[in-house]
């Protein structure tokens, strides 16, 4: 879906531009976000804003108040902490618990409490924070709408939505950066899913065939799954008398793992340059400093290769990824006055995975049968 939401901006000395070229506790990057409306004033002016029992003595990693819109965002080591300011009949307590009974949670959950309205405004104040998936405590169809956009626009975050009806997706249908589930809205699968796997090194695991604690399998008639399936939605069912999450793919087929890397990629490329500009006193503008920079972005897709996230190739047993720089001469006038290099440019091939298979077999079978030829069975 074609959005007009600008991406956030950063302070960074570091822009990693990564276009994709289609065939004719790391730094968190299984981190939690999950966004609740900040509760309003009764009619008196009582009650309302964002709770603020829980300290750091009890488990509160972070508290942040952003002046413009008075949205407030926190970090929870537990959900123990997290209980103190949103108790055990909050939906958020129930996605909160779910998430963290998954086999794979990250050591911390975010939460964004934002008022009425200024979902983008608060979203882009929270931005850049330690996180890289979002869902909401509530259905919310408008605020999910705008969140699924705000990750278009982005193309570096995911919202995870669950509902009950591949239907509801619509709005968003076909957005990259947008992981639609259908399942009842009486339990997470949305947190389950991303305790479940989001925090394993990335690269190293596929989002199919995951199980989760608490979670029930459906069954769906082969019309509906069909219908869940041509939606590029995530089911959880059973196979075989085990359960799995049905697929791994945004809402518009491209595959979550496949986007996590690219993810991976630039935000790692960004820090690792960006960390080599903070620990040099200078890097000059010659051969030897581009070199430097050059080094550092093969060494990030290296480190990407033995992840998993990029291809083998067969000839050279090494990652199939490029990395190419041009020399100081080559770049503009304006870029050296600036001290601005953009000589740097890398390729590489995703190295995808697996998820079904055709085993083709041929029975030799010693009976003649009345047509004169041998049985068969399939």
């Amino acid at each position: 879906m074609t959005t007009a939401i600008a991406p956030y901006g950063r302070i960074t000395d570091v822009i990693v531009n990564l276009k994709e070229q289609q065939p004719i506790p790391q730094i968190g990057f299984g981190n939690i976000l999950f966004l609740t409306k900040t509760p309003a004033p009764d009619s008196d002016g009582k009650g309302g804003g964002v709770p603020n029992n829980a300290t750091t003595t009890d488990g509160l990693l972070r508290s942040v108040t952003d002046s413009t819109t008075g949205a407030v965002y926190k970090e929870y080591s537990s959900v123990d902490a997290l209980a103190l300011d949103y108790d055990s009949s909050t939906p958020l307590y129930n996605k909160v618990t779910t998430y963290f009974n998954q086999q794979f949670p990250s050591d911390r959950v975010a939460v964004l409490s934002y008022p009425k309205g200024k979902l983008q405004d608060s979203l882009g104040a929270f931005w850049w924070q330690d996180w890289y998936f979002m869902v909401f405590d509530q259905d919310d169809p408008e605020d999910m709408t705008l969140a699924s956009n705000i990750c278009e626009a982005n193309l570096l975050k995911f919202l995870v939505v669950q509902e009950e009806s591949v239907d509801a997706f619509s709005p968003w249908e076909g957005n990259e950066y947008t992981i639609d589930l259908v399942h009842p809205l009486t339990e997470a699968m949305d947190a389950a899913l991303i305790g479940r796997v989001a925090s394993k090194t990335v690269g190293s695991v596929t989002w199919k065939f995951k199980d989760l604690d608490g979670i029930t399998t459906q069954d769906y008639s082969a019309t509906d799954f069909a219908g869940i399936t041509n939606h590029h939605a995530i089911a959880y069912v059973m196979v075989n008398g085990t359960p799995e999450t049905s697929e791994s793919w945004t809402s518009n087929g491209e595959y979550i793992d496949n986007l996590h890397g690219d993810t991976w990629i630039k935000t790692m490329v960004q820090l690792n340059v960006q960390k080599k500009f903070q620990e040099n006193d200078k890097i000059p503008y010659e051969k030897s400093g581009i070199d430097l920079l050059t080094s550092v972005v093969y060494n990030t897709l290296d480190t990407g290769w033995q992840q998993g996230i990029i291809l083998t190739d067969d000839a050279t047993k090494k990652g199939d990824f490029n990395v190419t720089s041009s020399d100081r001469d080559a770049q503009s006038l304006e870029d050296l006055s600036k001290r601005h290099y953009g000589g740097i440019q890398f390729t590489y091939h995703r190295s995808g995975a697996i998820h079904s298979a055709t085993i083709n077999g041929l029975i030799q079978s010693d009976t003649i049968t009345a047509n004169g030829g041998g049985g068969a069975s399939s």
